[in-house]
């Protein structure tokens, strides 16, 4: 794909709001509509909310740094983006495998469609198409288990895969660090009759402890595979063996970690595990794999209970056909020496980028999986010091709470097999110039410090 990458200089944030939109029947623009006074008392009310109001005034405080709600313009095949009427090179992309960019899954795209058209048009409750369970057996046969399920996204997976799994009487354990989707979908449990008790620090000892206190057989311990924001892996072996001591079943997002943890991709819990059978992994299709939808594995019998239990499987929609056949491209892919080759490269790009911020001597997190996180600290530190590598032309996440503790804000790295070394190297080199211009904490000082 080409791209003009004429120099341009840094243009302002800009507005959701366009004040000429195109009139939808002729194509000319036109005024906006004056705004409705019931849409106006809505967000009025909402604007009275603390935790609101406090986000909408510090949004606009930082408006000039956040680089949140951001616009891509155009990008081509090796990460260069159009931001903000700049080039720079993305290090915000989760498709880990670079795979959205790869002829071989476009081409199964394009090729679904005379026969199956862009969407399926029904409920799975009612029908699927011959696609869908094409991509469920070859997932289960990529992952070695004994069946797949998938959901139109990860979340969804988690809100209606969770209040299925507890009900009345049930106990459950969830990691505090788990991801957002997993506290939405212990809440429904709750509603539902279940005992959902946090288990913090993620570990082996606490969560013995806990279960001992609470005296009872354990439904499910749902955790991270990956941590999202830091790239850190919890101990899967531990918390899986004594889940299942007490007569439970270890849950684990690797949302993360599908398609680039492991041997071939399997994931986090691949690697700590000897075996998927006896753990329910709820794996992304739209990160790795660059196509959409999730997975959860289990057996054939656990699935038809599922389907009937799952409401999010039953009124979430279906992924659409063109997708399947992506996924299916996608684990043939992974499934083969290319992708044994493929992920080479990717663990060398990482490693190459976590060795030279460590030789900065900054406070790095992450590795196992292609997400790096650089602390920084203050909320708007963080964002100045994303603002200050996006002028330097690397775009990198700046992480704030609520996504990391209110003192803990970071910049969260994302690299792509289809990065450069060279492009590496110049955001290590963006680094040394931050560092010299921001307070960044040190490992040199956290080794030292009388606390540590």
């Amino acid at each position: 794909m080409s791209m003009n990458f004429e120099s341009t200089t840094t243009g302002e944030l800009r507005s959701e709001t366009n004040p000429a939109e195109a009139d939808p029947l002729n194509g000319k623009r036109q005024t906006p509509a004056i705004s409705s006074p019931t849409m106006d008392r809505l967000a009025a009310r909402l604007k009275r909310h603390k935790v609101t109001r406090i986000g909408i005034e510090f949004l606009d405080r930082c408006a000039d740094i956040h680089l949140k709600d951001l616009v891509i313009d155009d990008m081509d095949d090796h990460r260069r983006a159009r931001i903000l009427g700049r080039t720079v090179v993305n290090f915000g992309s989760d498709s880990f495998l670079g795979l959205d960019r790869d002829e071989r899954v476009q081409k199964a795209m394009i090729e679904a469609l005379p026969t199956w058209g862009t969407h399926n048009g029904a409920s799975r409750a009612f029908s699927s198409v011959a696609l869908c369970a094409e991509a469920e057996r070859r997932l289960a046969e990529w992952l070695g288990v004994e069946d797949t399920l998938i959901f139109p996204s990860v979340t969804l997976a988690n809100v209606g895969m969770i209040p299925a799994l507890v009900g009345k009487g049930d106990l459950m354990v969830v990691d505090r660090l788990s991801h957002d989707s997993i506290h939405q979908g212990t809440k429904i449990a709750i509603a539902n009759g279940a005992k959902v008790v946090e288990l913090h620090p993620c570990r082996g000892d606490a969560l013995e402890s806990l279960l001992t206190a609470e005296g009872g057989n354990c439904a499910i311990t749902a955790v991270d595979g990956v941590y999202s924001m830091t790239g850190k892996v919890p101990p899967l072996a531990e918390l899986d063996e004594i889940t299942r001591r007490y007569g439970g079943m270890l849950y684990c997002d690797d949302a993360h970690g599908t398609g680039v943890v492991g041997v071939r991709g399997r994931g986090a819990a691949s690697m700590a595990l000897p075996s998927l059978r006896h753990v329910l992994l709820i794996g992304s299709l739209s990160k790795a794999f660059s196509c959409m939808g999730a997975f959860v594995t289990c057996s054939t019998e656990l699935k038809r209970i599922l389907k009937i239990r799952s409401s999010t499987f039953i009124f979430g929609g279906p992924v659409p056909p063109p997708y399947l056949a992506a996924i299916c491209a996608v684990c043939d892919i992974l499934d083969s020496p290319e992708g044994d080759e493929l992920h080479q490269r990717l663990r060398g790009l990482v490693k190459r980028l976590t060795d030279g911020l460590r030789t900065l001597d900054l406070i790095v997190c992450g590795g196992a999986a292609p997400i790096i996180s650089v602390q920084v600290g203050d909320i708007e530190d963080t964002f100045a010091a994303g603002k200050r590598l996006f002028d330097r032309g690397y775009y990198v996440q700046s992480a704030t709470y609520p996504a990391v503790g209110l003192t803990e804000g970071l910049l969260r790295v994302q690299v792509n097999a289809n990065h450069s070394p060279e492009q590496i190297d110049g955001l290590l080199e963006a680094f040394a110039d931050l560092k010299g211009q921001f307070k960044l904490p040190l490992r040199s000082a956290q080794r030292t410090s009388p606390a540590a």
